[in-house]
Formats: structure tokens, C-alpha cells, sequence
């Protein structure tokens, strides 16, 4: 009985290893099966505000900056301005050594009462030789004196009033010699050509210039700091879509929160070929009545093409989803997928330009959409369809871990 018993406690235990052996395999199993099951990512159709835009950087610059320079060469004596300075139109902003070009004026002065002096000698030389030739012209009619005598004398005359006419050409270049002189005297002190601040200062009290090449620069003003300008480098690849008048907004290192807009004011035919890479310069015009922006600050540029508000909206992954291979050759994806699925998206998709797909979720499998599409910012784009306003569009999937 004791064996028996024995028998019957062992069968017991047996089957209830069996049994849980059997609820771990199922539990296994159904676990597997929930974590091989594929999951989407979804988003829904929106209303936004959607800008095309063509991106680019650029740099602030004023509209007009002259460049202040010195026409004659020498030493800094003083200077009347310093970086930021306001300066006026006319305003003297420097002066130059002029001890050696006062001395050239002295010099040319002086040249030039020696020619007027050298004109009074030539003239009463030339009416000594008038006379005597009169006189000559009236002896040889009474024989009196030989004609060869009378061919002198109306060679003298002759030479007299060249002489005349050559004292007259000196005078006139000692002339202008002065008025050389009194140019580049007067070149000694520099004066504000606009009314501006001064951006740039390149000179110092003391420094010697030398202007025999090229004239050297003192100094750069601004001429008007509330009206600035970026000047954008547009890919080629861009260029065509860029027409003047277009608005542009951009932001800047030194404001990240602040949002500048401008408008298209030119586009360069110039093209710069940097490392085989061609852009185009393109000009915007802004406003700086708070005077924030300065020049030379780096702008971050999106020019607006197109603009459309309170239009549906699709995220742009929605369009780079595509389904697995093993999905589209299954037998329910293809049966459930019907003519009038089918035939939008061949309509839409393939026949039209502006055409796309995009996949809706039904009873757990990703149905082909064909939709039309407009604008695009790069991140969302304009949907144009009879898909309502917060349908979910599959936009991703999450793949079980043995399929990835």
C-alpha cells in the first residue's frame, strides 16, 4: 500500500511539471509574439502656416561705407576722430604735416614773379627791336643803310617776339606748378566727404603715409547705420527661384530670439567660384532704426518663396515611409487594398507632377493614399486632398527585434 501510494504522489508531481511546463511554453510563446508584432508611428493631418523658403548666410554690411583716403603722402599731425565717431559732411577729421608743401608754394610763387618779370624784360627787348626795325625799313628807302642791314634788324624783331611768346608759356606753367602746389597744401587737411559714423580707423597720430602706388586709407564711414544691408551667397542650384522684391527674414548670432525681415533689393549676374562651388550674391535690404544690427555680424537668411496659411499639413517623413516587402506580398495587404485605393494613387501619384503617396493604418496594415501636394518648409508639406484634418499617417515603423 505504502509503494502504491508511494506511485500515485510521483504520478502528481509528474503531471504538475507537465502542466507548468506547458502555461511557461504559452506564456513564452504569446510573449514572442507581442514583441515580434510590427508597430507604426503615426501623425496626424494638421492646418498650419507652411513658407517655402530658400536658405543661406550672409553678412550685414551698411548701405554706403566710403572709404576716406589721403592723396598725397606724409605724417599724421593730429586727428579728430576715433572708431564710432559722428562725423558731418565737411567736417575737418585730420591734418597732415604741410611744412614741405608750403615750401612748394613758396616756391611756385616765387616762379612765378620771375616768368612776369622775364615778360617785362622780353617785352621792352621786343619794343627796342620794333623800333629799330621801323627805323631800318625807313633809312633803306633813302639808301642810307644796306638791306642786309634792314634783315637783321627784322630778325631781331622777329626773335624779340618769341621770346615774348616763350616768357608768356613759362608764366603759365609756373602757374600751374602753384596751383599743384596749393592742391596738395591744401591735401594736407582731410575732410569728411559724408555725414556718418566711422566703422573703421587705420591711421595714427604720427604714422607716415605713403600714397605713391595707390592712396592709403585713413579711415571707413558709414553713411547711414538705420538702413543696413546683407549680402547673401545663393547656390546655383537656388538662384533661379530668387526674383527682387521677395521678403526675407533672418536672425543673427548676437539676437537668436529676435527676427529681422527684409526684402530682395538685388541679385548679382557676378558669380564667385569657390572650390568649384558657384554661388551668386544676393542683397537685402533692411531697416535698423534700433540700430541693433552692426556690420559685419553673420546673418542666418531664409527668403521666403511662397507662403500659405491655415492650410493641412503632413510631416515630410509621412512620404519616405514605405511599407515592408513581406507586407506588400502578403495576401490581405493586396486584398484589402481595393480599386478605389489603387486607383487614386495611380492617378495622383504617377500621372501628376506634384503627386505622392502617403500610407493610412487600416484594421492594422498600411494602405497606399495618392495625394496631391503643394509648398513645403522642409519639415511639413502642404497637403492637398480630401483627407480630413487629423487623420493619422504613417510616418514610421518600429520593427521587432529579430527584424532589425
Amino acid at each position: 500500500m505504502q509503494i502504491k501510494s508511494m506511485y500515485k504522489q510521483k504520478k502528481k508531481y509528474t503531471i504538475s511539471i507537465f502542466v507548468i511546463a506547458i502555461l511557461i511554453a504559452l506564456i513564452l510563446f504569446t510573449f514572442r509574439g507581442k514583441t515580434n508584432k510590427i508597430s507604426y508611428e503615426l501623425a496626424p493631418i494638421t492646418l498650419g502656416d507652411i513658407q517655402s523658403v530658400v536658405q543661406a548666410t550672409g553678412t550685414v554690411q551698411p548701405v554706403e561705407t566710403v572709404d576716406v583716403g589721403t592723396q598725397i603722402s606724409g605724417r599724421i599731425e593730429e586727428l579728430y576722430f576715433d572708431y564710432n565717431s559722428k562725423v558731418e559732411k565737411g567736417q575737418l577729421i585730420a591734418l597732415m604735416d604741410s611744412d614741405t608743401y608750403e615750401a612748394n608754394k613758396l616756391e611756385a610763387q616765387a616762379s612765378v614773379a620771375s616768368c612776369i618779370s622775364d615778360i617785362e624784360t622780353a617785352n621792352t627787348t621786343l619794343e627796342k627791336a620794333r623800333l629799330d626795325y621801323n627805323r631800318a625799313l625807313e633809312l633803306v628807302k633813302d639808301d642810307l643803310i644796306a638791306k642786309s642791314e634792314v634783315d637783321s634788324y627784322r630778325a631781331t624783331y622777329k626773335k624779340a617776339i618769341a621770346s615774348v611768346a616763350q616768357s608768356k608759356a613759362r608764366l603759365r606753367q609756373a602757374r600751374a606748378s602753384l596751383k599743384r602746389a596749393e592742391i596738395n597744401l591744401n591735401y594736407t587737411r582731410i575732410y569728411s566727404p559724408v555725414s556718418g559714423v566711422v566703422t573703421m580707423k587705420n591711421v595714427e597720430k604720427g604714422q607716415t603715409v605713403a600714397a605713391s602706388y595707390q592712396t592709403p586709407s585713413i579711415a571707413k564711414i558709414a553713411k547711414d547705420l538705420t538702413d543696413m544691408q546683407v549680402e547673401a551667397n545663393i547656390d546655383e542650384a537656388d538662384i533661379g527661384n530668387i526674383k527682387e522684391g521677395q521678403k526675407a527674414i533672418f536672425d543673427v548670432d548676437s539676437y537668436p530670439d529676435l527676427k529681422f525681415e527684409g526684402i530682395v533689393s538685388q541679385l548679382r549676374l557676378s558669380p564667385v567660384n569657390n572650390n568649384n562651388v558657384v554661388t551668386y550674391t544676393v542683397v537685402i535690404k533692411v531697416k535698423n532704426k534700433d540700430k541693433k544690427l552692426l556690420p559685419g555680424m553673420t546673418a542666418n537668411i531664409n527668403i521666403i518663396l511662397q507662403e500659405k496659411k491655415n492650410v493641412k499639413c503632413v510631416p515630410n517623413a509621412a512620404f519616405r515611409f514605405r511599407p515592408q516587402e513581406t507586407e506588400i506580398k502578403s495576401k490581405g495587404f493586396i486584398g484589402f487594398m481595393g480599386r478605389k485605393h489603387f486607383k487614386n494613387m495611380t492617378d495622383s501619384s504617377q500621372q501628376n507632377g506634384d503627386g505622392a503617396v502617403v500610407h493610412l493604418l487600416v484594421k492594422g496594415k498600411p494602405i497606399p493614399y495618392g495625394v496631391k501636394i503643394g509648398i513645403t518648409d522642409g519639415i511639413n508639406t502642404e497637403l492637398i486632398s480630401d483627407l480630413e484634418v487629423g487623420s493619422p499617417i504613417i510616418v514610421g515603423i518600429n520593427l521587432p527585434p529579430d527584424q532589425k
